[in-house]
């Protein structure tokens, strides 16, 4: 049986964990960013006359690669937890619609005592 309090307290923790919609937005903005900081980087590479192949290949190394899986693992930590909320949020919402219709269908008497 399912009690109007409990209904409105999943109704909270979904709010609450809808808050990773914004915090997961951030992360992507950020992320944006970073990556147009790194096609600047890329530019640049095409706009240096580098004095050799070597330098060429130094500059990727030392700053293209290091700069490219900064981006990915700030990816990877800014949005891990929120998609992992979003998901459990999902899932009890799931969980509650499916006590509702039961609710709203007839099979539980008394659901919301």
């Amino acid at each position: 049986m399912i009690t109007f309090q409990e209904t409105v307290d999943i109704a909270e923790r979904l709010a609450e964990m809808l808050k990773s919609a914004t915090d997961l937005e951030t992360a992507l903005k950020d992320t944006t960013e970073d990556m147009a900081g790194f096609l600047s980087m890329l530019e640049y590479s095409h706009e240096k006359d580098f004095s050799d192949v070597g330098a060429s290949l130094r500059y990727i190394d030392n700053v293209l690669i290091p700069q490219l899986i900064g981006i990915r693992d700030s990816l990877g930590a800014g949005t891990e937890g929120h998609l992992k909320r979003l998901n459990t949020a999902r899932e009890l919402a799931e969980r509650l619609v499916v006590r509702l219709r039961m609710l709203e269908n007839g099979a539980v008497g008394d659901l919301l005592g």
